[in-house]
């Protein structure tokens, strides 16, 4: 999946419940440093996410959905509040990538005890 994506997928994330927390703009701050996202393709994306007007697609490879999975899951655990509307749209994407609410419980606690 392109970096591009990916991040247009944690953008989505950290604004699913209304704001960005301080944690959140650093991480995606961190993020689109790490994959060469200019302050352009950064700010058209946040317009984008916050005017609803997005059309988010999902990886065709298994190891890519596990990847864009752990990042989100990342994000929605970043600031330390697991807001409900974060983890229904994460609940939601992995339902949509074909992940198991087992598979999804197991990434989620691999990630927060990597997290600690």
């Amino acid at each position: 999946m392109p970096k591009l994506e990916l991040f247009r997928h944690l953008v989505a994330i950290a604004a699913s419940d209304g704001e960005f927390s301080e944690s959140e703009v650093q991480m995606l701050a961190v993020r689109a440093n790490q994959w060469n996202i200019t302050q352009r393709q950064f700010e058209d994306i946040v317009s984008e996410i916050q005017s609803g007007h997005v059309n988010l697609t999902l990886p065709a490879r298994m190891d890519e959905r596990v990847e864009l999975l752990k990042n989100m899951m990342h994000m929605m655990a970043i600031d330390g509040e697991l807001a409900e509307e974060e983890k229904k749209m994460c609940a939601m994407a992995s339902a949509r990538m074909g992940f198991t609410s087992e598979q999804f419980d197991q990434i989620l606690d691999e990630l927060l005890k990597d997290m600690t």
